[in-house]
């Protein structure tokens, strides 16, 4: 199909302007991902009835595409846009949208069109916004044909979560503990290992289903009391929810040391149900990846009313995948993209993997982006010397899109080896 991005400055920033301040107010569910319905309502025409298909999160600031195929070639057609359900005959069919935009286009040689944007903010959450394409064809009933149209629900927006006054990072050995336990929101814990047990300070997530819970990593060495810490935020939770404790399961961000030390305490014991793997089969496996269509899939991974899409971005290590949770729109990047010194094993597979994940979050909503490590000061562009055991100044782990586009954009131009230092983060292949 025919790319008609030239024009797509026009729908966003003109026609949808036009509709923003008469958007009613309502309220959405959640911040990701598919908020379309097809609402069918087309109209055949030469080739039958063309199909209309809208992709895209509707969060403030994400790329939405709209598509059409199966109509009349090189003809004239008009995207109609509205916030209310008309619902009225037109043309021998039923014009579904209010016709509160109409953006005239083309079909292609092919009888389509694509047409990119980039979604603006402001639209209240709860906006129903329908789409339909209408085509000059001959065949048609009066010389016309129609697209089904399309429903799509505006969501809220991400939900920040909470953080910690302070994270520990060593410089309090004597009062510390050996795991910072904390509650970002309802379902949802992040746990910290003191650098005074290990200098790596790995963060670890906990993430809670209806029917699964998820710990995705289990810390570096120096035998923290990792799975009780986590027995009994579980036991915490089920006893909050009134429900009885869900099983665990164990993944990993990748499989380097302080990533998987404490697989052990974890293997074989009550509450747990699988721990993954850390060969590259093992973590194919445990997330369903087909050996064949790495790393080039996306698998979701349902806990229980909260969906995990999980991507294959080997780069740091072979075996290394980051997740995007729908409930939270957190999207976490182990060692692959963290405020610190991102170490490249393989830069051509870095490099691959970090278009196909910013490909992937192009059109969904992002709170943050966080990694498994801090080593970055809270003075841009200076980082404490890795390894350090204490770093009393360090940054705040959580990065926003805009770090994250940042990271994207530099490692598409990085070459050769030297270190390329950002304010947020380091590049060293």
């Amino acid at each position: 199909m025919a790319r008609l991005s030239p024009r797509s400055g026009l729908l966003s920033a003109a026609a949808l302007a036009i509709v923003i301040a008469a958007a009613p107010h309502a309220r959405a569910q959640s911040p990701c991902c598919d908020p379309w319905t097809d609402l069918g309502q087309g109209l055949a025409g030469a080739h039958g009835v063309p199909a209309f298909e809208a992709i895209g999160s509707l969060a403030d600031n994400t790329h939405v595409t709209f598509a059409l195929s199966g109509a009349l070639e090189n003809s004239q057609c008009w995207l109609v846009f509205g916030l209310t359900q008309l619902g009225a005959p037109f043309k021998g069919g039923t014009l579904v949208p209010s016709p509160d935009v109409v953006l005239p286009l083309g079909t292609d040689g092919v009888g389509g069109f694509e047409l990119g944007v980039t979604w603006p903010a402001g639209l209240p959450v709860g906006t129903n916004v329908l789409l339909q394409t209408w085509i000059k064809d001959a065949a048609g009933v009066v010389g016309f044909s129609a697209s089904n149209a399309m429903k799509g629900v505006t969501p809220p927006s991400p939900p920040a979560g909470l953080f910690p006054a302070d994270w520990i990072n060593g410089s309090a050995c004597a009062t510390d503990p050996k795991i910072q336990v904390h509650q970002y929101d309802t379902n949802t814990w992040i746990l910290r290992q003191s650098k005074c047990v290990n200098f790596e300070g790995p963060f670890v997530f906990l993430l809670f289903g209806q029917n699964q819970v998820l710990l995705l990593d289990t810390g570096a060495a120096g035998n923290p009391p990792m799975y009780t810490t986590v027995m009994s935020v579980i036991a915490q939770w089920a006893a909050a929810h009134g429900v009885p404790a869900p099983p665990l399961i164990v993944g990993h961000t990748h499989s380097h040391g302080d990533h998987i030390a404490n697989d052990s305490q974890f293997i074989g014991k009550p509450g747990v149900q699988a721990v993954a793997g850390t060969t590259l089969a093992g973590v194919q496996s445990f997330w369903g990846f087909s050996s064949q269509l790495w790393p080039n899939q996306v698998v979701q991974h349902d806990l229980g009313g909260r969906v995990l899409d999980v991507l294959a971005i080997p780069g740091h290590h072979p075996t290394h995948i980051a997740i995007y949770d729908h409930e939270t729109a957190l999207l976490l990047t182990g060692d692959t993209l963290y405020p610190g010194h991102l170490f490249i094993s393989d830069l051509a597979a870095y490099k691959l993997s970090a278009k196909r994940l910013s490909d992937f979050m192009e059109d969904k909503p992002i709170s943050w982006v966080w990694g498994n490590h801090v080593e970055m000061t809270s003075t841009p562009f200076v980082a404490y010397p890795y390894p350090s055991s204490s770093q009393p100044n360090e940054r705040d782990p959580q990065l926003t899109r805009s770090i994250f586009l940042e990271w994207k954009t530099a490692v598409a131009l990085k070459v050769g080896t030297a270190d390329e230092v950002h304010a947020d983060f380091i590049l060293e292949p």
